[in-house]
């Protein structure tokens, strides 16, 4: 028995079993092939992306770190942030089709497949069939691979790599640096709103959070979007604990946000009443937060905001300004 491999002849991807019978664009490439070779030279095609690549690859600067991961080289570009068991860089898949990626790199003694376990939380979240689940899916981290690269200088480090989120300018824990005394009070509404949303969709999948400082909080300042990321602590079992302490982690951000961080933030001098209200009761009330879900605390911060702001209104977000306001 003979099986017939059906890759692209320009880059190597999968084709699609049409390939057999007919004309078909590679999904990786946008290469057209077929498998007529009067029309199509498979070996002068490799040998022109050879020497494509080649160039493409001479034209990246030798100064800045390159990883190798699973057959590509990524150059990382510039690292933006360091967490508990990784540091996280903005990388360039090197060669003619460069893709920018966020990798993900381990610490030196961190314990072996960290990386690996948050990858598989985060396909389990992308492949959950809720009705809902195409869109909340978009507001976490897309895992490509997880595994083992190498640096120039030879050392093995497990990694995880995720595609790059646009548009995404930093984390709350940044806006924080601008904004000593807090942020205005409306633009907290709409981020705790996207977080809450993201939160009921991973609690209708059964996952919780469990980590939601102001560092795993990325903002979209243009479309008012919120990215949540950090889900090495996630848990499975959505249980009544577990959502009441991301529920109450949420509202300490906030009124981190709100106060400029404090160490024992309030819910700062300018906060309408019956926002401090419902901050005090979602940070302080467990039982309460466990009763009402994620759903009913958004419901609860639509009706608050309303009463303190009135009907919602549009507000460019600047997270630059001293007090984004």
């Amino acid at each position: 028995m003979s099986f017939t491999a059906l890759t692209c002849p320009q880059c190597g991807a999968a084709l699609p079993r049409q390939a057999s019978w007919r004309m078909v664009v590679c999904p990786y490439c946008s290469a057209t092939v077929t498998r007529n070779k009067s029309l199509v030279q498979a070996a002068p095609l490799r040998e022109a992306a050879a020497r494509v690549r080649a160039q493409a690859l001479a034209g990246y600067p030798s100064t800045l770190p390159v990883l190798r991961w699973q057959g590509q080289r990524y150059q990382l570009l510039k690292r933006v942030g360091v967490g508990e068991h990784a540091e996280v860089h903005l990388a360039e898949r090197m060669g003619p089709f460069p893709e920018r990626v966020i990798v993900k790199l381990v610490h030196a003694g961190t314990r072996s497949g960290v990386l690996a376990a948050e990858a598989a939380i985060l396909r389990a979240l992308q492949a959950s069939t809720l009705a809902e689940a195409a869109y909340f899916s978009q507001r976490v981290p897309q895992a490509i691979a997880s595994g083992v690269g190498e640096t120039a200088c030879g050392n093995q480090r497990e990694g995880l790599l995720l595609r790059h989120p646009s548009g995404y300018w930093g984390s709350l824990a940044q806006v924080l640096r601008y904004a000593a005394n807090g942020i205005e009070p409306r633009h907290a509404v709409w981020i705790w709103r996207r977080v809450l949303e993201v939160l009921a969709f991973a609690h209708d999948s059964d996952w919780t959070h469990g980590d939601l400082r102001p560092e795993h909080w990325l903002v979209h300042p243009r479309d008012h979007g919120v990215l949540l990321v950090g889900w090495s602590r996630a848990m499975p079992g959505a249980d009544d604990a577990a959502i009441a302490r991301d529920l109450r982690q949420s509202a300490w951000t906030l009124r981190a946000l709100l106060c400029g961080g404090d160490t024992l933030p309030t819910c700062g001098r300018s906060t309408p009443p019956p926002l401090v209200d419902l901050l005090e009761r979602s940070s302080e009330d467990a039982a309460w937060c466990a009763e009402v879900g994620a759903r009913g605390l958004d419901q609860a911060l639509v009706a608050a905001a309303r009463a303190a702001f009135g009907p919602p209104k549009f507000i460019p977000f600047n997270p630059t300004s001293a007090t984004c306001r």
